[in-house]
């Protein structure tokens, strides 16, 4: 027996209407200005971006996604860090240079033993972890030519120069955090 082919299109015409979706986006934006103990201006902005997805005909809700990205500059712009998906914690202030320290969630690929099968397969892992960069400003010319950049460095680095130099909290709403190891 074979079914015609307008039945089989009209079939998956029909279930891809039902299953079909519309995204609903919400974006916040919130801002945050102060002026730091070394007399420098900060400014903090984070958007949250809430992503909610309902069926075209059903109206199910079929899921809702939060992310959020941080843009920080300090001095009306003059430094500024957009690194997007991380969680700026603390700006160290320098004689040779300004660093960051910021939270991120990273996805790594790991090998998973399977104990029924005694097979060896590939785990999708997400980690936030510490991580540290350091602004490099090539800029010359009343900084109108060359460019300016973060680059990242090892936490060793950025510890040597904690001891000599100002830590200042920049301030966010700890989504991400590193639990403590007992």
């Amino acid at each position: 027996m074979k079914i015609p082919s307008y039945k089989i299109l009209f079939a998956i015409t029909l279930i891809a209407f039902f299953v079909s979706c519309t995204d609903k986006v919400k974006e916040t934006v919130t801002k945050k200005s102060e002026i730091l103990p070394n007399g420098m201006h900060l400014t903090i902005e984070k958007t949250d971006i809430k992503k909610t997805s309902f069926g075209i005909f059903t109206n199910h809700n079929y899921g809702t996604s939060h992310r959020f990205k941080y843009r920080v500059a300090v001095d009306q712009g003059s430094i500024e860090w957009d690194f997007g998906v991380g969680e700026p914690k603390h700006f160290l202030f320098c004689d040779k240079g300004i660093y960051i320290h910021y939270l991120n969630e990273n996805s790594y690929t790991e090998e998973a033993r399977d104990t029924i099968n005694d097979t060896i397969e590939e785990v999708r892992v997400t980690k936030i972890e510490n991580q540290y960069q350091k602004y490099i400003d090539k800029r010359y010319l009343f900084k109108l030519f060359g460019d300016a950049y973060w680059v990242d460095v090892t936490e060793e680095e950025y510890a040597r120069n904690k001891s000599l130099c100002s830590e200042q909290a920049i301030p966010n709403d700890n989504e991400l955090t590193i639990d403590a190891v007992e």
